[in-house]
């Protein structure tokens, strides 16, 4: 499947339920006039992502190494761009893993590595070390239950 569809303005007011469906499984929607590129249409979980993730390079936060990230931490975000923001941040910077980034987020882990390939956000592909391991092994438990 083509990462990115180019629509044309008319065409998406005609199929525009085809369009979105098929921007909620992957594909970007580039929406042109004229044969000129004038809005993109993606996935909201992608764009929160990628908010994210530019949030994180804009502004890098403090964050202990060590600390993780509780659920009740990412439970008291009512903003969901904020809540993507907080685990974002301590998955970019080492905190914590995928795996439990995925968990914090309610998706399943496979799915926030498929996104995050898709829009390349960079990948941490093993722990660092056993805890991350225990809590790789704890979020899979998880999800399997």
């Amino acid at each position: 499947m083509e990462m990115v569809q180019t629509v044309r303005k008319t065409d998406l007011a005609r199929n525009t339920r085809h369009v979105i469906r098929n921007v909620q499984r992957g594909q970007m929607a580039l929406i042109e006039s004229h044969g000129q590129p004038e809005a993109a249409i993606m996935d909201i979980v992608d764009y929160r992502i990628m908010r994210a993730v530019m949030h994180y390079y804009a502004q890098p936060p403090e964050i202990d190494l060590k600390a993780g990230l509780t659920d009740q931490a990412v439970e008291s975000i009512a903003d969901p761009q904020a809540r993507y923001n907080l685990v974002f941040a301590y998955y970019l910077a080492g905190s914590i893993s995928l795996a439990r980034a995925a968990e914090l987020l309610n998706l399943p882990w496979l799915d926030l590595r498929t996104r995050c390939l898709r829009l390349d956000v960079p990948l941490r592909t093993a722990p660092a070390d056993m805890t991350e391991a225990e809590a790789d092994a704890q979020a899979a438990l998880t999800w399997v239950a």
